[in-house]
């Protein structure tokens, strides 16, 4: 067991054996524990440390999710990671990336296992109607641009039922429950900054459209009534469509569109 547990530790030289990319990765941070990868990887990035670095832990020991919500990052069950992003793209675009990195990881997961991911608005992948991975995208803005973009993604990978919390256990999942095998995160950490590459390679020339349409063939609730939680408010209405900026589309029974820039997917 303690064999196993070594040989699947995510090292800077075993990450770099793996790589497909150009541009993700060519630098590494990789750590055996650390409090956040998004805040390791903002403070790196407000110090000029160059697009695509990438920052990955072991474990996590303030790993947190959108709202500030606590993200569980066991030791060497999952992918915990951020990726420097300093994109050319209008300061518009900055809440896109996280359909970027949704539809990427689902690609990779597909590719790999045979699974078929689906997407939760605005920012989970699922598989069974169940969490397996979260996306945190933070963007730091100068003279009304994108400076940059840190990409937080978190995969539950080798995780067995009954290893989270009861609160947890009853919404997420990995893909080792899904799939019945263990994976080797390597690969998987390889597969996926692959495909968020060349992913991002693509919406730098061409524009988001394609990904979105591709998120949204993954939605199973596009263009079906929905209820969106606020606060202590809810919205309901059919999704009809994602805006230019990555707001959700909703048309109540009144006919009117209502843009909804955060939130809680409920049904």
């Amino acid at each position: 067991m303690k064999l196993r547990l070594m040989s699947d530790v995510l090292s800077e030289t075993k990450i770099k054996f793996v790589l497909k990319t150009k541009l993700f990765g060519k630098r590494i941070y990789a750590f055996w524990s650390i409090g956040s990868t998004n805040d390791f990887a903002y403070r790196l990035a407000m110090q000029g440390e160059d697009e695509g670095a990438l920052v990955i832990a072991e474990q996590q020991e303030r790993g947190r999710g959108r709202k500030a919500r606590v993200w569980d990052s066991q030791f060497g069950k999952g992918l915990w990671l951020s990726v420097i992003l300093r994109p050319d793209l209008p300061s518009s675009n900055a809440g896109l990336i996280p359909y970027l990195a949704g539809v990427s990881v689902s690609r990779a997961v597909e590719d790999l296992t045979g699974l078929q991911p689906e997407m939760k608005w605005p920012n989970d992948v699922m598989l069974n109607n169940m969490k397996c991975c979260g996306v945190l995208s933070e963007v730091n803005f100068k003279n009304g641009k994108i400076d940059f973009i840190i990409l937080g993604i978190g995969i539950n990978v080798n995780h067995e039922a009954g290893e989270w919390s009861d609160e947890i256990d009853k919404i997420a999942t990995s893909l080792r429950i899904e799939k019945n095998e263990r994976l080797e995160r390597a690969d998987l950490l390889a597969e996926i900054l692959f495909q968020l590459e060349q992913a991002y390679d693509d919406v730098k020339k061409n524009g988001f459209g394609q990904l979105l349409d591709q998120w949204k063939k993954r939605c199973p609730v596009f263009q079906q009534n929905i209820t969106i939680l606020q606060e202590d408010k809810k919205i309901s209405g059919t999704f009809i469509n994602l805006d230019e900026k990555g707001c959700l589309l909703l048309k109540g029974e009144d006919g009117k569109i209502k843009k909804i820039v955060a939130g809680d997917l409920l049904v």
